[in-house]
């Protein structure tokens, strides 16, 4: 990474699923990664072994939720949470080799992924959840992501 480029990723409200634990997690997760992004090769190890604490219990929290309220859609949410924390350990044996370069091309990628699966796998949990907890949906109020048109 040269000195003028530092991809960030920070907190935004579309990143919102509308469930407390869930939000606040999500919020750690965004502060795990862009730590990596940042991290000069010196602190990477410690950048990542606290990304490695924080989504190990993320993914735990998540995965169980799913599998106690009995989530129909559990599997392709579930598998992804595996391929991350897969790709985890292998990254964590390339910096033990000296690869700086994965560690940051592995946060390049979570920051990609990230919004993604909160937009689409999170928020579908998140108001399964809900629904079991309080017979309905939550009103999730955020910007726009994109102007409305209106019909002619």
């Amino acid at each position: 990474m040269n000195a003028f480029t530092n991809p960030r990723l920070t907190w935004c409200d579309e990143f919102l699923v509308g469930h407390g634990e869930m939000d606040s997690t999500h919020h750690e997760f965004v502060d795990c990664v862009d730590a990596l992004l940042c991290a000069p090769d010196g602190q990477q190890g410690t950048a990542l072994d606290a990304f490695a604490d924080h989504v190990k219990r993320h993914f735990n929290e998540e995965d169980s939720a799913m599998r106690d309220s009995n989530y129909g859609s559990a599997g392709c949410h579930t598998d992804e949470h595996a391929a991350v924390l897969k790709s985890l350990e292998e990254v964590r044996c390339a910096l033990a080799q000296g690869r700086h370069d994965v560690v940051r091309d592995f946060a390049l990628a979570l920051a990609d992924w990230f919004p993604r699966h909160a937009e689409v796998m999170d928020l579908g949990l998140a108001r399964w959840l809900n629904q079991r907890r309080l017979g309905g949906s939550p009103v999730l109020i955020q910007k726009q992501k994109r102007p409305v048109t209106q019909a002619a």
